[in-house]
């Protein structure tokens, strides 16, 4: 390989790591917009959105959780 070559791939490498990083950034946390228990009809439809956004008993996605014991607006019916 040549120099200009290795310094290519090098550059490349370097681009293709700074995009994997800025991506990292943005989590899941507000993954589909800020919500709010309001925004739910009933505690399964909050439950089924936590879920797919990343949220856990460890993740507290948007603040659903309030007792963060992993289930979300658990008030709703």
């Amino acid at each position: 390989m040549t120099y200009e070559v290795l310094r290519r791939r090098a550059a490349t490498i370097g681009i293709g790591g700074a995009l994997l990083i800025a991506g990292v950034g943005a989590g899941p946390a507000n993954a589909g917009g800020d919500k709010d228990c309001s925004d739910f009809k009933t505690h399964k439809q909050a439950q089924k959105w936590f879920n797919k956004h990343g949220g856990s008993k460890k993740n507290n996605v948007d603040d659903l959780d309030a007792d963060h014991d992993g289930k979300a607006c658990e008030d709703l019916p």
